[in-house]
């Protein structure tokens, strides 16, 4: 065990952070820790200890005179987790605990009392969450039973309940007369820890990852949600809402349930009328001048082409804009197919080349 030097903890925390702030040698501050704790015969553990407490209560009541902490830095560690978890009773508590007027005992069972109420808190939370998820997939399996494969453009087809799939997880699949997978369906409540507009982004990966095996891909919402709107909006600067991206919701009817189509971009016209909304401009600041803000916005560079294999023809779709893929073509170019390792690239030629 160390032999302690004389004087307290939060005494010899004031002499070494003013070193520990002024740090610029070559050797890893580690090392400098070393050393600091040497010289006043502590193990370095226990002076990253006094070091990480004094910051925490320098930050929570300022400097403080040395000789009015008499409390441990433990006590002070101990505040500093009931901080994380009852940030007020923290403050209550911190001049007491500094005082050493509370034991280390009784400032446990305070931290133990707030962790307990979290843990039931965070645990309901859950439960309603769980519960809120169950019922919407409920609603959606009792509107989607009542609803013919007509809905969806499918004639004479079947709805299948898809209970694991590792890449797309539950869904529910639309196959033609055939058998054939015409159309992936996710039911979806939304997160509502998050900005809808970032949960919207989440769902339009799984679009896009589930586009490359079906024809079409259709979200269910609730009829009150915003999450609905948000990806309206993203997939309309995209150029695929009610391309191949459909989106509906939940209407209920004395206890029934049917889907509902979203058709209106009223939400995503009044985004960019308003605010000027762009889900594609970035902003942030140039690492060798943090004071220099810079913004822009991203530029698509990769589009999708899908074949679609209909009964007697076959269709190529992308994502690709009208003028945009004019503008690549051109008048005066040709397209050449070269075939390689199992897949077939499209290359563009200049016929003046």
């Amino acid at each position: 065990m160390s032999k302690r030097k004389k004087g307290p903890w939060y005494a010899i925390y004031r002499q070494v952070a003013p070193i520990l702030d002024g740090y610029e040698g070559k050797d890893s501050v580690n090392l400098l820790i070393q050393q600091l704790a040497a010289e006043h015969s502590y193990e370095p553990k226990v002076l990253s200890r006094m070091i990480k407490a004094g910051r925490f209560l320098d930050r929570l009541v300022g400097h403080l005179p040395p000789e009015d902490v008499r409390g441990g830095y433990a006590h002070v560690e101990y505040i500093q987790r009931l901080h994380e978890l009852a940030p007020e009773e923290a403050q209550s508590l911190v001049h007491m605990a500094i005082s050493k007027k509370v034991t280390l005992e009784a400032l446990q069972a305070i931290i133990d009392k707030y962790s307990t109420q979290l843990a039931q808190s965070d645990a309901r939370k859950r439960s309603k969450a769980r519960s809120l998820i169950s019922e919407h997939e409920r609603n959606s399996v009792l509107a989607l039973t009542d609803c013919s494969t007509d809905f969806f453009g499918v004639p004479s087809g079947e709805i299948i309940q898809v209970e694991r799939c590792d890449v797309l997880g539950h869904f529910f699949m639309v196959r033609d007369r055939y058998g054939d997978p015409k159309i992936a369906i996710f039911c979806r409540l939304g997160d509502t820890s998050r900005k809808a507009i970032k949960a919207a982004s989440e769902l339009l990966k799984l679009a896009k990852t589930a586009r490359s095996y079906f024809e079409q891909i259709w979200f269910v919402f609730p009829e009150s949600s915003e999450l609905v709107h948000e990806l309206a909006f993203l997939a309309n600067e995209e150029n695929i809402f009610r391309n191949w991206l459909h989106l509906s919701t939940l209407v209920s009817d004395d206890e029934k349930f049917s889907l509902r189509e979203v058709t209106s971009l009223r939400h995503a016209l009044s985004r960019a009328l308003e605010d000027g909304a762009n889900p594609f401009a970035w902003s942030g600041n140039c690492l060798n001048d943090p004071r220099n803000p810079v913004h822009g916005s991203l530029v698509k560079r990769t589009y999708t082409f899908t074949v679609l294999h209909h009964e007697s023809s076959t269709e190529l779709q992308t994502d690709m804009s009208t003028d945009k893929f004019r503008e690549l073509m051109g008048e005066e170019t040709t397209v050449d197919a070269l075939s390689g390792n199992g897949h077939v690239s499209l290359v563009k030629r200049s016929r003046t080349a």
